[in-house]
């Protein structure tokens, strides 16, 4: 089993810099050490002086010849547009700002410290658009230097650097489902069938703006994982089990802490060993208008949507009169994904008052995630919405929900202070 640490200075409350230092020191962070981090920071608490100094914190434990990184992105990337898409309108080439390594904003909802970490005295960053890295520290040149554009997850890549220098892993509260380090491990498994990315985004080259083709391995699942868990969870969790990684506490949250070339050795092992041979199919899904025949699929997957998220047993008859109010509303859309021989996903959205959509309900079965169904079912909802004269459509899910805010963080969803929502 993981090595676990316990901390007589942990406080559910308040969380000042000092604990915080502590705390990481106490997972086993040392002075010196090469760290990438992943934080949830309201995961940690109440943080004395705001979120910055969650990352001052860490940075006191690994001092002044450490290095501190983190996976930033682009706030501004047209990714979500134009990934695999057979053409770009010629207003987001006329239209679209270039990214900018030194002035674009990072992905905040990842993390609001990856803003911080941008924006930090003597921060680095790579100049990789999408697959963008800040770092702070000794080594930040280093790590940050000579970013591949293609396949930048892989070879030559921050997260490669970061196995070559020792470093290692540190979560705050964020889920093992966030390891961006795996996505580093799926690019180097020699396995059949990964899926491929292909996208244009806007760079600057020598002051002008230029269109540049990127190809990558799918971030958003380039392996047919079908477990009930997340893969890149299923990985860190077996990993765990095995007996490496500590696993702790940083002020209120659950914490662990990776050596990131034994994660990402484990990762290649265990990928290469599980998708060694070509998986089955899925088959092909089709989205459709639910209707009346589709009563008793839905009802299965209502209860099976209601149990994972209360963790409870959820009464049939209840299931199954809300199924019917939803199929006889007029200002409703339910829309189904199917398989062959069965219902695999749904998503219920409702045209609500003046410009704004609403996602009622969403749900895809777990064996068939990472796949692109509810990227899917968002498209054909987006299509409904606009017929109905919506200019927005958002949702609103449970804040310790990361699964959800993963997967409607990479549809191009972002917070706002009443819900999630994105421009149709």
């Amino acid at each position: 089993m993981a090595r676990r640490c316990c901390s007589m200075t942990h406080s559910p409350g308040l969380v000042t810099r000092g604990q915080i230092a502590l705390q990481v020191k106490e997972l086993g962070v040392s002075p010196g050490d090469t760290v990438m981090l992943h934080a949830s920071v309201g995961s940690i608490g109440w943080i004395a002086g705001g979120p910055s100094e969650v990352l001052g914190g860490v940075l006191d434990a690994i001092g002044a010849d450490g290095t501190l990184m983190m996976y930033v992105g682009w706030e501004g990337s047209p990714y979500d547009l134009l990934v695999n898409a057979p053409q770009i309108p010629p207003a987001i080439l006329a239209l679209w700002p270039p990214y900018d390594p030194v002035t674009s904003h990072a992905m905040h909802a990842w993390s609001i410290l990856t803003e911080y970490l941008r924006t930090w005295p003597g921060a680095r960053r790579s100049q990789h658009p999408d697959s963008s890295f800040v770092a702070v520290g000794r080594l930040a040149d280093e790590l940050t230097r000579d970013h591949p554009l293609q396949y930048g997850m892989g070879e030559g890549s921050p997260l490669a650097k970061l196995c070559q220098h020792n470093g290692k892993v540190l979560l705050l509260g964020a889920p093992l489902s966030t390891l961006t380090l795996l996505h580093h491990a799926e690019h180097l498994a020699d396995v059949p069938d990964k899926r491929i990315a292909r996208y244009m985004a806007p760079m600057l080259h020598n002051g002008q703006k230029e269109w540049i083709s990127i190809e990558e391995f799918d971030t958003t699942g380039c392996l047919p994982w079908r477990g009930s868990v997340d893969l890149f969870e299923a990985i860190a969790r077996q990993h765990l089990q095995e007996g490496h990684g500590v696993v702790g506490r940083v002020g209120a949250a659950a914490s662990y802490l990776f050596d990131a070339t034994a994660l990402n050795r484990f990762a290649v092992e265990w990928i290469e060993e599980e998708f060694r041979e070509p998986q089955e199919a899925l088959g092909e899904v089709q989205i459709r208008i639910a209707d009346g025949r589709d009563h008793r699929e839905l009802v299965d997957l209502f209860t099976s949507m209601e149990a994972e998220r209360t963790d409870t047993p959820v009464s049939g008859s209840r299931v199954s009169t809300r199924v019917d109010e939803l199929l006889e509303g007029r200002d409703r859309q339910v829309l189904i994904a199917e398989t062959s021989d069965q219902l695999v996903g749904m998503l219920v959205a409702r045209a609500a008052s003046g410009q704004r959509g609403l996602i009622e309900h969403a749900f895809v079965v777990p064996e068939h995630r990472r796949q692109g169904i509810l990227r899917e079912l968002d498209i054909e909802t987006s299509a409904f919405l606009c017929e109905r004269g919506c200019s927005t459509v958002g949702f609103e899910f449970d804040a310790d929900n990361h699964v959800a805010r993963e997967a409607w963080t990479a549809l191009g969803y972002a917070p706002t202070q009443e819900s999630w929502e994105r421009p149709l």
